[in-house]
């Protein structure tokens, strides 16, 4: 008989493993998953409106206007009337904010470093490469 949802059971795994490794990094930056998520759009992608956060955070709207409210008011982002369209509102971090992002990135590169030694650099690339595909699959599942 075959195992039951096995590529489940895999990716749960992986996610686990990461999560169980994230804490202590997430901790030291005082930042959540979310926040270090969000993080990571506005400052590797560029400043941003909040409906562009709430896709790439596939999340209704209002949540993502409620998780950068609350890390406007820690002083890690700036919520401010975009230029081409005042009633939109564009993210952006704040220096504090990229402080503490550089602060977990810092720990998360020891993380990954340790992985492309443990996978070489070949699987780890082509790890990256199909856990990226995967996710865009999955969206596209509707």
């Amino acid at each position: 008989m075959a195992r039951a949802l096995p590529l489940f059971y895999a990716i749960q795994e992986i996610a686990d493993a990461l999560e169980e490794r994230q804490s202590a990094p997430l901790a030291k930056a005082e930042l959540t998953a979310s926040q270090f998520n969000l993080l990571y759009l506005v400052i590797e992608e560029g400043p941003m409106r909040l409906g562009e956060v709430a896709r790439y955070r596939r999340c209704v709207k209002s949540n993502a206007s409620n998780l950068t409210r609350a890390m406007e008011k820690e002083g890690l982002v700036t919520l401010n009337a975009d230029p081409s369209d005042r009633r939109a509102r564009v993210v952006e971090a704040t220096k504090e904010g990229v402080r503490r992002y550089r602060v977990a990135c810092r720990a998360f590169a020891r993380i990954e470093r340790s992985l492309r030694t443990a996978l070489g650099a070949k699987v780890t690339d082509e790890l990256e490469r199909l856990c990226l595909v995967g996710a865009a699959a999955v969206d596209e599942l509707g």
